[in-house]
């Protein structure tokens, strides 16, 4: 840094030096012209691409609003929530995340490939079931309320008479 700082003395006088600090341009700035600050190349965009990054296998997040879509959407509530494993590698909080972790209670089976009704399990609600995955039975109330036989098929004892089925009015 120093290398491209200069020292000048103003007038012969080396008291008091003045520092001349060449001129640079600054990152928020493009080098194309018209100053396109948020251009894909630009210094802005590319910070804004890394912090988009999750640092993990799952690779980039395509955007912030389009995973929201994604995790509210029936679909992913029936196959996906607390079925596929979470691929964060660093801590966080794991009561909200939608994927399953190690030793999750609120692990689900993939109701595509086990062939299990959505009643409760009897034995898994006194304890412990020894069938495990292959009961034919539901074990916990994500495997039952999620089930693709019973999602949203009842009203949700919360909901009034008149609940609108899209905002959650029915289980």
């Amino acid at each position: 840094m120093m290398a491209m700082m200069m020292m000048r003395a103003e007038g012969g006088d080396r008291r008091h030096p003045t520092v001349v600090v060449p001129p640079w341009s600054s990152p928020f700035e493009s080098a194309a012209p018209g100053g396109d600050v948020d251009g894909p190349d630009s210094a802005l965009a590319l910070l804004q691409r890394r912090l988009r990054f999750d640092g993990d296998e799952a690779g980039w997040v395509e955007e912030p609003d389009a995973a929201v879509d994604v995790y509210s959407s029936d679909e992913f509530r029936m196959y996906e929530f607390k079925v596929r494993r979470c691929a964060r590698g660093r801590s966080h909080d794991w009561t909200e995340c939608p994927f399953v972790h190690p030793g999750e209670k609120a692990r689900r089976r993939d109701p595509r490939k086990y062939c299990y009704s959505s009643a409760a399990c009897p034995d898994f609600r006194k304890g412990g079931c020894k069938r495990g995955d292959a009961c034919e039975f539901a074990h916990g109330v994500f495997e039952c309320w999620l089930h693709p036989a019973r999602y949203r098929t009842q009203p949700c004892k919360d909901a009034s008479a008149d609940a609108d089925i899209t905002r959650g009015g029915v289980l």
